[in-house]
């Protein structure tokens, strides 16, 4: 069947981010036989493109992609597919797809949503539709059926992911991403998380799911995928986007040591301190990592180890990140505000740990941007923390659309929504005030809400070249982590 697929990321404050999803399936139903077109929306005024991609392509089937925050091109997408020709099957799927079906599949024109991975169940979906048999059964999907959904059983995860193809990289110009993030690509090898936080879409999946959760790729199809990549596009440093690159120890050394052995670039890698011993710290090094990414969220530890269920302590972190400072690599800090039964006084411990942490520079990243990282908590739907949001009445509507991390959707009487944007503008002030001044001046403007209203406004290519002046200027004066390995041969 001919397929049109649609992603998007022109409501998001993340524009430069390849949709991994869409790439994953594409490259499957292309496998299965099918015709598969895309289309991929940059900025909003590229929802327009639809209807003349929809008479370019003539598809039999419509699938629309989304994160929570792109759930606005839904309804408009939707609307130009059905007044083309009423006939043809409109699929919602994506992460809020899986995380939300009640919701999403009562959106206007949609014809069902699937609700779980889609390589397998998408293609099921296909065949029983192209044969003319009943779809309303298929497994992963969900229906509005007399204003009520059915939600059918759910496929076991896909175990082996070698049994997969690698992500179809025509799905959305990957090149224009890579440039637009400072050259850095990103890339995935695995799927799901084996940690049970509450405040992340990953337990609820899991949950609703069987069959092993965690998985990746063997260490040899990464590297065949890298090669693969650096044959095809043209970028300057990796960003490994695993929730947590190390999870798997014993994958981890060995894609570290052929990593070594075969490529040159920087990477950049998601992690959690209770996963970083020395052995793993050192094989970091030796493959050229530059930073580590690392979730405290709060400073606090009732909330951090009661409410969000990460069970980590302060003092572990200090351990680690001390230990990646010496092996001369910079950890990024991400930290969160305005998690359900946070105080202003809670949060202010978030600022003193991250003031210690940072009391020896000013730290500027080619994959994360300025750090530490401070985010709004946004409720995601089908998650613990939302339902306790919604039992406490604290949570009166999911907005859309969803700013994500940028605002508050709760109303709690400890800690008001005006207090917790305050707190969310000034953070990267007051963690840098007494040690960086100057910087922290330039932060209180950089993170105010004018100023973010203008930079959101930016196109994407802009950006991109704003950013990598910026990292240029840090390069220039102010980082003093590990250096780029330009003295490795060319890979192989």
């Amino acid at each position: 069947m001919k397929i049109l697929l649609v992603s998007s990321n022109c409501y998001s404050q993340f524009p430069g981010v390849f949709p991994n999803g869409v790439g994953a399936l594409s490259a499957y139903l292309k496998q299965k036989g099918h015709d598969v077109h895309s289309i991929h929306y940059y900025k909003k005024s590229d929802i327009r493109g639809i209807g003349a991609r929809l008479r370019e392509v003539n598809p039999d089937v419509v699938g629309i992609s989304i994160l929570s925050c792109e759930l606005p091109i839904v309804e408009p997408t939707a609307a130009a597919v059905k007044q083309w020709k009423p006939e043809i099957p409109v699929i919602v799927g994506g992460i809020h797809a899986i995380v939300d079906p009640e919701n999403t599949v009562r959106l206007k024109n949609i014809d069902a949503v699937c609700a779980g991975e889609g390589e397998l169940a998408f293609t099921e979906y296909l065949e029983r539709l192209e044969k003319g048999e009943d779809v309303v059964s298929t497994p992963n999907f969900a229906f509005l059926i007399d204003g009520k959904m059915v939600l059918n059983d759910h496929l076991q995860f896909i175990k082996d992911l070698n049994s997969l193809p690698r992500f179809d990289r025509t799905v959305a110009d990957l090149q224009r991403i890579i440039d637009a993030n400072n050259g850095v690509i990103n890339l995935l090898f695995g799927r799901g998380c084996p940690w049970h936080c509450k405040f992340c879409g990953n337990e609820y999946i899991r949950r609703r799911g069987s069959g092993t959760y965690s998985r990746m790729v063997d260490v040899q199809t990464a590297m065949q995928e890298l090669a693969q990549l650096e044959k095809n596009y043209d970028f300057e440093e990796i960003c490994i986007r695993d929730d947590t690159f190390s999870w798997n120890r014993k994958w981890a050394a060995e894609f570290l040591e052929e990593y070594s052995r075969r490529f040159r670039y920087p990477i950049h890698v998601f992690s959690r301190p209770d996963t970083l011993d020395d052995d793993m710290i050192a094989g970091l090094a030796k493959a050229g990592c530059v930073n580590i990414f690392i979730g405290l969220d709060s400073g606090n530890d009732y909330i951090r180890n009661e409410v969000l269920n990460k069970k980590q302590s302060n003092d572990e972190l200090f351990r680690v990140t001390g230990l990646i400072r010496d092996a001369g690599m910079i950890p990024v800090i991400s930290n969160i505000v305005g998690l359900p039964f946070e105080t202003p006084e809670m949060f202010q411990e978030t600022v003193e740990v991250n003031k210690r942490l940072h009391e020896d520079k000013v730290v500027f990243s080619a994959a994360f941007g300025a750090t530490p990282k401070i985010w709004v908590f946004t409720p995601w739907p089908g998650t613990d923390l939302y339902n306790l949001s919604v039992e406490k009445g604290w949570l009166k509507t999911f907005k859309d659309p969803v700013k994500v991390y940028r605002e508050s959707m709760l109303e709690m009487p400890q800690f008001p929504q005006r207090e917790i944007e305050r707190r969310f503008r000034t953070f990267r002030y007051h963690v840098y005030k007494d040690r960086f001044p100057m910087m922290a001046a330039l932060f209180l403007v950089f993170d105010s809400k004018w100023f973010q209203a203008v930079y959101e406004r930016i196109p994407m290519e802009t950006m991109g070249k704003l950013r990598k002046n910026i990292l240029n200027i840090y390069r220039l004066f102010g980082r003093k982590g590990k250096k780029a390995r330009m003295d490795l041969p060319a890979s192989n």
